[in-house]
C-alpha cells in the first residue's frame, strides 16, 4: 500500500512538471504570436484605423498593442485592456516617456463586464483572445464586445483556426491540454466563429488565414446592427 502511494505521489508530481513546463511553452508561443507579422498588417487593415475613431484593444497584451497601433495612428484614439497589471503599468511608463496623448491602458479581466457605457467604441479588436476559453466564455466575450459597440460599428478578431497541415495543428493540440477540448475543439474544425454570429453580430466572415507554421491565424471581421 506504501508503495502505490508512493508510486502515486511521483505521478502526480510528474503529471504537474509536465503541465508547468507545457505552460511555459504555451506562453512563450503566445508572446512570439501575438507579434507575428505574418497576420498584423491583414489585422490592421481590417480594423482601418480612421480619425477620431474610438478602438478598444481587449484582451492579453493589448496595453503593448494599443500603444504600438496609437503611435501609428494619432488620429485616432485607443484604450487597452489587458488582464496583466505588469504589463499595463510598463505601457503606462511608455506612454509618459513618450507624451502618446491618444491612448489608455487599464487592467480588466477577460471576463466579465467592462467599465464602459454601452456604444462607447467605433471598433474593437480581439488578438488570441477565444482560442482558450470554453464555448461559454467565447459567448460571453463576444457579447460584451458587441454591447460597448455602437450600432454599425466593427468587431475585428485574430485567433486559431482550423489547421491546413499537420503542422499547423501543433498549437491547438498545446491548447487542448492545457485549457481543455471544449475550449479547442471549435478552433480546430473552425466552427468557433459561429459564436460570434450566436451573440448578435451581423456580417460574420473570415476576412483571411495565414498560417504561422504550428497553427493557422484567421482574421475575423463583424458588424454590430
Amino acid at each position: 500500500m506504501i508503495g502505490s502511494r508512493a508510486k502515486y505521489g511521483v505521478l502526480v508530481l510528474f503529471d504537474r512538471i509536465r503541465f508547468r513546463l507545457l505552460k511555459l511553452l504555451y506562453d512563450g508561443f503566445f508572446v512570439v504570436m501575438v507579434r507575428d507579422q505574418t497576420w498584423q498588417e491583414p489585422l490592421i487593415s481590417s480594423v482601418s484605423p480612421q480619425a477620431n475613431n474610438r478602438i478598444l484593444d481587449f484582451g492579453a497584451d493589448s496595453a503593448s498593442t494599443a500603444v504600438t497601433l496609437a503611435r501609428r495612428f494619432p488620429e485616432a484614439t485607443f484604450v487597452g485592456t489587458d488582464p496583466n497589471p505588469k504589463a499595463v503599468e510598463k505601457s503606462r511608463r511608455g506612454i509618459a516617456r513618450r507624451h502618446i496623448s491618444n491612448v489608455t491602458v487599464m487592467v480588466a479581466p477577460l471576463h466579465g463586464r467592462l467599465s464602459f457605457d454601452a456604444g462607447s467604441f467605433d471598433k474593437v479588436l480581439c488578438v488570441l483572445t477565444f482560442h482558450d476559453r470554453p464555448p461559454d466564455e467565447k459567448l460571453r466575450i463576444a457579447k460584451e464586445m458587441l454591447r460597448v459597440l455602437r450600432h454599425g460599428g466593427t468587431l475585428h478578431v485574430a485567433d486559431y483556426d482550423k489547421p491546413a497541415t499537420s503542422g499547423e495543428r501543433a498549437l491547438l493540440r498545446l491548447t487542448q491540454y492545457i485549457s481543455g477540448q471544449p475550449a479547442a475543439e471549435p478552433h480546430m474544425n473552425g466552427s468557433w466563429i459561429a459564436v460570434i454570429e450566436k451573440a448578435g453580430f451581423a456580417g460574420v466572415r473570415r476576412q483571411s488565414s495565414h498560417s504561422v507554421g504550428v497553427g493557422r491565424i484567421s482574421v475575423i471581421k463583424a458588424r454590430k446592427r
